[in-house]
This record gives structure tokens, sequence and C-alpha cells, in this order.
């Protein structure tokens, strides 16, 4: 029987009574013995393969009645977008125009097939954010223009995607063509659309229009009619562009909602500097590995597995915590992309230093039980030990041990 990372899966599995379990790319295949000539049977275990894998249905089953199975496909959505205007001019009136401003592009960005959330999703958003995040209350909504709070304010509303469209420039200026004044206004903007699982810049542009009038007209008119003109012109443009390139966004790699991640720390690595020296089957060394390394990994609280290892979760930012006996806890908020790799280098603890004295003292005792773990699964350890030193344990000289160690 091979191993499955699933193990709740297999647990369930062998409560049912199923004999064989084995993890194909597809899904998981379920297998026991079987009588052809009995249909009724094999209609019963058609039913308890169902009924202890809640949420998947059987792709086939065969004459062995050996079933495989596959994750029921999660209906398909349009993605999400947040939309933020920023008025950096000084320009009286066009602060009021913000809000049309993103009303237009939200009726816009409905036809290139995203769902935009409305202002009450947003500010809701916020709060609850708020409330749960004490350190994120200050300058959170200027982060999303300065780029260093897009993947927490995306996840923070649940949306896909973050555009932030900023009112850079609007003037006017008066000049003669021929004999006759002209005044022409110059609206400028910026837009950027990042990805909320990578914080990257998906989509940008920057844009600039005038539109001149006669002096005559724009004396005593107010000018936020011709700023709008623009602002009308710039949304209909913007919307078109975006729609015909939005469905590229997305990395295939991403579309699936998981991206696969790997830990290490220096714990592994050091177990498995020791592995040149002993010959046994892989899945032996991997289990040394995780046994006598004693690496925990958790994900946003939850335990994962353990170190060395590959884990997948929704892209995105996560608190990883990295932890280990006797060695101080590593816990940072990481940004979790497709292939990221995380290599942690674990410090002993204040009690860790007490038992061992050292670092150096804590990897020869580490060498000591990866030797003697081994031992006791019938496995001759050959380690070569001219490259080594001796260490002293304890406070007593004759207690020394031979070390993986190097000078």
């Amino acid at each position: 029987m091979q191993k499955t990372t699933h193990l709740y899966r297999f647990l369930t599995l062998a409560a049912a009574g199923l004999i064989g379990v084995r993890a194909l790319a597809q899904g998981v295949t379920v297998s026991e013995a079987v009588k052809p000539d009995e249909s009724a049977e094999l209609k019963a275990f058609k039913e308890r393969i169902l009924a202890a894998n809640p949420g998947m249905d059987i792709v086939s089953i065969d004459a062995q009645r050996s079933a495989t199975l596959a994750s029921k496909p999660k209906p398909a959505s349009n993605p999400k977008i947040a939309i933020f205007v920023k008025n950096q001019t000084k320009t009286p009136g066009l602060d009021d125009l913000v809000d049309g401003v993103r009303d237009r592009l939200s009726a816009e960005l409905a036809g290139a097939g995203l769902i935009v959330l409305d202002k009450t999703e947003i500010a809701d958003g916020f709060t609850r954010f708020k409330v749960t995040s004490e350190e994120e209350r200050a300058g959170l909504v200027s982060g999303v223009f300065t780029g260093g709070s897009a993947v927490r304010v995306a996840q923070m509303l649940g949306v896909d995607y973050l555009m932030t469209t900023s009112i850079i420039g609007a003037d006017r200026a008066t000049r003669t063509a021929g004999d006759q004044p002209i005044v022409t206004f110059t609206l400028r903007m910026s837009v950027k659309v990042s990805d909320a699982a990578t914080g990257a810049s998906v989509y940008g542009e920057n844009w600039t229009r005038r539109s001149p009038v006669p002096a005559a007209s724009a004396e005593g008119a107010n000018a936020t009619a011709y700023y709008n003109d623009l602002l009308d012109a710039w949304v209909q443009e913007a919307g078109t562009s975006i729609a015909a390139k939005a469905s590229a966004w997305r990395p295939a790699s991403l579309a699936s909602g998981q991206a696969k991640f790997s830990v290490t720390t220096t714990v592994d690595e050091l177990i498995q500097g020791l592995e040149s020296g002993v010959r046994a089957p892989n899945d032996l060394l991997a289990e040394m590995r995780r046994l006598v390394g004693g690496v925990t990994v958790e994900l946003d609280g939850a335990t994962v597995g353990s170190s060395p290892g590959s884990f997948s979760c929704t892209p995105g930012l996560h608190q990883l915590r990295v932890s280990r006996p006797w060695m101080k806890d590593w816990q940072q908020t990481v940004n979790i992309q497709e292939g990221a790799t995380f290599r942690v280098a674990l410090e002993l603890s204040d009690a860790g230093l007490k038992q061992y004295q050292s670092l150096e003292r804590f990897r020869a005792l580490a060498a000591v039980t990866y030797a003697e773990a081994l031992a006791q699964k019938g496995v001759k350890v050959n380690f070569d030990t001219a490259a080594w030193r001796d260490v002293s344990i304890g406070n007593k000289a004759e207690k020394t041990v031979t070390t993986i160690v190097p000078n």
C-alpha cells in the first residue's frame, strides 16, 4: 500500500473496510476483492465509497472493484475586483467627481466579466479588518496606492484584483489660435491593477487628453464640466482596454486557487548531511528526517506537517510558524506564491542553550540520535569520521562523542 498525504482520507476508507488505497495524480483509487457475479455487492461497494468520501464523485469503476475518485469540480465564478480612486490634484471641484469616476468604472468593468465590489462592501471589509488587525489601523488605504499593502487589502476584501486609479493632473491654459483665444483643459490619469495573490501589477496605463474650448465659452463656465467630459472619455477607453486584456491576467498556476510551497530548515539540512553515510530506502530516510529533525510547520495557526516538506494553500499572505523543541520559534507573515521556498535558520532557545550549551553540541547529539534511530531499524551506519572532531558533552571530559561537525 502506497502512502498518501491525505491521512484523514486513508483512515476514513480503512474504517469503511476497504483493503487498498493508492494516490493518483488525478484523484484517489480505492479497491477491494470482488465477486463479479454479484451485482448487488458492486452497488453496495459504490455506496460505501461515496459515503466515505463526501464531496467526491466516482469517476470510473472496473470489474476488480477499483474505483477512481476525484474532487467535485467547483463552479466557475467571475473574478472580483475592488476599485479605489484618488484625486492627487488641488484643482477645485475634482474631489466631488471621484465617486462618479468609480461608479462609471464599475459599469464598464461589469462588461469585462469582472465582479466589482460596491462601496458598502469595501467599507465593511475595512471595518472587519481593523477590528481584528490593530496593526493595520493607520495608513491602510494610502498603502493601496503606494503598493505596500496591496496583497493584505485584497485578501481582506476577498477580491482577486485591486484597481488603483489616480487623477494625477488637471489644468487649464489659454493660448491664441490665429486671432482667437483658446482655453485648453488637460487631464492626466494613471491606473494600475494588482493581482491579489502576488501583489504584482497585471495592468497599467497612463493617459493624457486635452480639450480645447473657445475662450468665450470657457469664461465664467464651471471648469469641472470640461474635466468631467474628459473623465467620461477616459473611462470608456480604459474599460475597453481592460475588457480586452483581463482574461489573460491570471496565470494558470493560480487559476486553480492553490499555490504549492516548500519549507526546509537548518536542522533538516543537518540531518540530510548525514545521509551520505547511510544506505537505506528513501522512505526510511524521509522518516528519519521527520523523526530526528522534529520540526513542525504551522500555517495560520494550524499544523500542516513537518519539515522538510511541500504544502499548498491559497496564494497570498499567511502566518507561517516553524518550531522544534529546544529551538526558538520562527514566525513571519509571508506572501506565499506558486513555487515559493522558505529556508528557515533555527537557533537554540534559552532552554536549549541550558540543555546543550552550544549549537555544536546540539548537532553532536542529533548525529548520535540519528545513528541510534537507524540502528533500531536494523540499518548499519557508516559515517566517515576523518573530517570530524570530538565534542565534549556535559562537564566531564570523558563524556565525548564523535560527531559530524566539520573542523
